[in-house]
């Protein structure tokens, strides 16, 4: 994990706000399944992308306090995927076991990202964001 980064320079594709409610990560894969679409983005980087996305959104929902905002942005080698939400608190890994039902998503991210990490937002929380090579 990094401990800060700006997007990527390159293209800017899409922000959008989503609703703070258990809808949101399905609403997220859509948007960005259209975004990715046309970009050229090989099939197995879009599958990564909305995996990650979804967790991110998903933990954005549960404890961001508010209405999460996706931002993503394309070069030719890479996606970089941004979710802000009104917390400050940095993202945490829960330890998990066999029998969790919950809590792997920072650990997804961390394992299939090749890079990830966190920003404040001044005066609006954070931004928790993911970087894939295309």
């Amino acid at each position: 994990m990094s401990a800060g980064s700006e997007p990527p320079v390159g293209t800017f594709l899409d922000r959008f706000v989503l609703p703070a409610d258990p809808a949101a990560p399905g609403q997220a894969r859509r948007r960005l399944a259209a975004d990715l679409a046309g970009r050229g983005v090989p099939a197995e980087v879009t599958e990564t992308v909305l995996l990650l996305a979804s967790e991110l959104v998903t933990n954005a929902v549960l404890h961001g306090h508010g209405e999460p905002v996706l931002e993503i942005r394309t070069t030719e080698s890479t996606v970089w995927v941004g979710v802000r939400d009104p917390d400050h608190h940095p993202p945490q890994a829960r330890p998990t076991d066999a029998d969790s039902l919950g809590g792997r998503g920072l650990h997804l991210v961390d394992a299939l990202a090749e890079d990830w990490g966190a920003v404040p937002v001044a005066g609006d929380g954070k931004t928790v964001w993911f970087l894939l090579r295309r």
